[in-house]
């Protein structure tokens, strides 16, 4: 049964309750909203046998991803993972699970393996404590493949270069504009108008992997913020966002340009983001002040730009 009631705040609670199972919990600006969620939790509740990886999949994308920029990327992965398992969530067994696996493993890296059965787990995850079913998680029960070690390459000014030729004006300017910022790829893609204080050398991130926060910009990377708002507002970009492309649209023309020019492989579009902060590293920045630039949580993550070249701070000592 569901219980809606006001608070002191003007929101609305709707609380489901499930005999046997913790009560779900949530609250939201008007009495409609959450007398809908409400609704929809308990439907999902009552049919719950028949749900499939896709069914569930889909609901978790739309309760958790809807408007950010992994949105697309995981309805690939959902719809992967669909026709892989048909049967009713309750059938899928940790057997089932490892076949997949090992199949798997003979056509794509490990890595990929790993970040598919780690969807999949978090859908199970999702169900049990997002909608209240009780199903065990069977990826809990297997091994996973190792994740494969992050790529260390720093890209050059030539290969940046030779990467930028081969682009487009707009691709050209959201490659530039990561490794001037090191913004992630959905960062950049998300940035509107109104993101841009360009007078502070400040630009916002809205909703970001980490949440929101301000980004400093390089005297080239202004520059490109006011390219970027000039065509946006030439071409009469809705809603005063600077770019309409996709995240994968701009993967692929970077991975277009660097086989055009016989680069390396390890260049890809997360590197140029890598390299920016790498060279603030190199700086002598310590981790805080690397993790305005990078966007990262926890020092943890910025570890691994620790690992510089002796003659990398020789200029730091005496």
């Amino acid at each position: 049964m569901a219980n809606i009631r006001s608070l002191p705040s003007g929101n609305w609670n709707a609380q489901v309750r499930l005999k046997g199972k913790p009560p779900q919990s949530k609250t939201f600006a008007t009495q409609v909203e959450a007398q809908a969620w409400a609704d929809k939790l308990e439907a999902v509740i009552k049919e719950h046998k028949h749900h499939t990886i896709f069914t569930l999949g889909m609901t978790y994308c739309d309760a958790h991803l809807k408007g950010k920029g992994s949105y697309d990327h995981a309805i690939q992965i959902v719809e992967q993972l669909a026709n892989a398992f048909p049967q009713p969530i309750h059938d899928i067994t940790p057997k089932l699970i490892n076949d997949f696996k090992l199949m798997r493993l003979q056509s794509v890296k490990p890595a990929t393996c790993r970040h598919q059965l780690a969807f999949l787990s978090r859908f199970f995850k999702y169900a049990k404590r997002g909608l209240l079913i009780d199903i065990p998680n069977p990826v809990n029960e297997i091994s996973l493949p190792k994740p494969g070690r992050s790529s260390d390459k720093v890209v050059s000014q030539g290969e940046l270069r030779l990467i930028l030729n081969q682009l487009s004006p707009t691709m050209a300017l959201i490659a530039e504009l990561a490794y001037e910022t090191a913004m992630r790829r959905s960062e950049i893609l998300k940035l509107t108008v109104n993101c841009l204080h360009l007078e502070q050398r400040i630009v916002d991130v809205i909703d970001g992997k980490n949440g929101t926060r301000s980004v400093p910009l390089t005297l080239r990377a202004i520059e490109l913020c006011k390219e970027a708002q000039r065509r946006s507002v030439a071409d009469r970009i809705p809603k005063g966002r600077l770019f309409t492309v996709t995240p994968h649209s701009v993967s692929q023309a970077v991975r277009r340009a660097r086989i055009a020019t016989n680069l390396d492989p390890s260049v890809r579009l997360h590197q140029l983001r890598h390299t920016r902060i790498t060279n603030v590293a190199k700086k002598g920045f310590n981790n805080a002040q690397i993790m305005i630039v990078s966007g990262h949580r926890d020092t943890r993550s910025v570890a691994r730009y620790s690992h510089l070249n002796a003659k990398d701070v020789l200029h730091l000592i005496d």
